[in-house]
């Protein structure tokens, strides 16, 4: 049987290594949210584009998606 040493040793081990993957989701969400970002102008400026294009008479459509700002 593991001594109470051992234990706390062992349930220290794992909170650590729990908390530094943790953090380091935490910072890739926040990286990929910042890429998304980025991302959103060039969407806006397409959705408006394919909107205009859409008024003209010999373009045939699709439905267009549109992005949700929050």
């Amino acid at each position: 049987m593991a001594t109470p040493q051992e234990l706390y040793d062992e349930t220290k081990t794992r909170l650590d290594l729990n908390i530094a993957k943790a953090q380091m989701l935490e910072r890739e969400i926040q990286e990929k949210v910042a890429e998304k970002n980025k991302l959103v102008p060039f969407i806006i400026e397409d959705q408006g584009a394919l909107k205009q294009f859409a008024k003209l008479s010999d373009v045939v459509t699709d439905p267009v998606q549109t992005v949700e700002s929050k």
